[in-house]
């Protein structure tokens, strides 16, 4: 298995932030930020800070309270606030020097607070065990070989299919082990053909960054190089481009113009939530949403494999646990994160709020606790451990705007306006320009 190392881009709504966060004179590590407690008895004060809404933030007081009844020389004091605020608060402490001793992290940061000295070599530290986390979803935590966070849970690539259409197009579910692409293109066109309350097989296609990346790995490269640039040849865009025109001639697709007027609807409105296509790609924490919103009988599937027995998918981290390097505290730092993420009685509060658990033990503790359709997520995940390619792949600086490029260029694909051929080369200029 090998392990890609990433350069998370950044949303416009940090670039303060990132100023603040690089006007630091340079955080202290474990060593110049003092030792964990001296005794099992002395008093220790944390912070721990993440983002949410009030269910995320009762669910995380409740485990507060399970830590410290455990540990009760540990207090914890909670820190949250709405995604927005959270990181320029973050960057704001962190440049003050005042930055909490344990907090969430998203992968788009982590190699920025990484890079600036901020967070603390979890790998090294006492008081963390990796356990029974995956090693695949582990690794996407670790930048040029250093743990600076812990992933608390995990997502993937799947194909969400409403078996009600299936079954009212008179059609047989797929066995997802074995399809194919053209099984997956054969299927749609059947079920756009049975005309199902007017439904087609496949929702979009090419639109989005989770399919070219799993479409490269099938090719066997990565979207973006550990250095950062993206890895995405010519051939493959080309490939890429002439599968999704194949499928929209054979009318697996909707219309380029209904494809990309759904770009702008929210998921409740998507085809697959109101069960208007058979089939659709999404990531697999988003079945709950999908499900509740359509009332029919919706599962994961594999996304389909290539010619040569490829899956090309992986765990994708929801979010991370990091401790700052500054911590004064810095083994009861790490005993807090072991904690949120490898203790069964913190995972039996938490459930899924957060994703699937990344340990897997965990998962399986509360499996019985989850609710449907997050049952049905953990089995996903559980059912694909053998078959990862790789670990998550983490956006390089830069690249906010990739999505958009490439969704304007398979657009311009669609509408004629230009070829494959004509479209990869320009695509990947653009990119490597806004990469810088």
């Amino acid at each position: 298995m090998h392990r890609r190392t990433r350069r998370p881009a950044l949303t416009l709504t940090a670039v303060a932030a990132v100023a603040a966060l690089a006007a630091c004179s340079g955080s202290p590590g474990p060593a110049e930020g003092g030792g964990g407690s001296d005794a099992a008895d002395e008093p220790v004060e944390l912070r721990l800070a993440w983002w949410g809404a009030d269910a995320r933030h009762a669910v995380t007081q409740e485990v507060i309270d399970l830590f410290e009844a455990e540990y009760p020389h540990i207090t914890v004091v909670g820190d949250f606030s709405d995604w927005g605020g959270y990181w320029d608060r973050l960057a704001t402490a962190t440049a003050g020097g005042d930055m909490p001793d344990v907090m969430q992290m998203d992968g788009q940061y982590l190699a920025t607070y990484a890079d600036r000295g901020a967070l603390m070599d979890l790998g090294a530290a006492e008081g963390f065990s990796a356990g029974d986390i995956d090693e695949a979803a582990l690794a996407a935590g670790e930048i040029d070989g250093t743990l600076y966070g812990v992933v608390n849970a995990v997502n993937s690539w799947a194909v969400v299919t409403n078996r009600t259409l299936i079954e009212a197009a008179g059609l047989e579910m797929p066995d997802d082990t074995t399809w194919t692409w053209d099984d997956l293109a054969e299927l749609s066109v059947a079920v756009t053909q049975a005309d199902v309350d007017g439904a087609v097989g496949l929702q979009d296609y090419a639109l989005t960054q989770g399919t070219i990346d799993q479409f490269a790995r099938q090719q066997g490269e990565d979207l973006w190089t550990a250095d950062g640039e993206l890895g995405v040849s010519e051939e493959t865009l080309v490939a890429y481009w002439e599968l999704a025109l194949e499928l929209l001639e054979s009318g697996a697709l909707p219309s380029a113009a209904a494809q990309t007027e759904a770009l702008g609807v929210t998921q409740d409105q998507s085809f697959t939530a109101t069960n208007r296509a058979a089939f659709g790609f999404w990531w697999s924490n988003q079945l709950g949403a999908l499900q509740a919103t359509s009332g029919q009988d919706l599962v994961l599937l594999r996304p389909p494999l290539d010619d040569d027995g490829d899956r090309g998918i992986w765990y994708r981290p929801s979010q991370f646990w990091s401790a700052s390097a500054s911590t004064d505290h810095p083994e009861e730092a790490a005993l807090l994160i072991d904690f949120l993420v490898n203790s069964e009685a913190a995972g039996e509060v938490l459930l899924a709020e957060r994703g699937t658990p990344a340990n897997v033990t965990v998962r399986e503790a509360v499996r019985p606790l989850l609710a449907e359709a997050d049952q049905a997520i953990a089995e996903y995940l559980d059912s694909i451990a053998d078959e990862l390619d790789g670990v998550a792949t983490l956006p390089p600086a830069g690249s906010a705007d990739f999505e958009n490029t490439l969704r304007r260029y398979t657009s311009e694909v669609y509408f004629g306006s230009t070829t494959p051929q004509e479209a990869a080369p320009a695509f990947i200029a653009e990119v490597q320009n806004m990469l810088g």
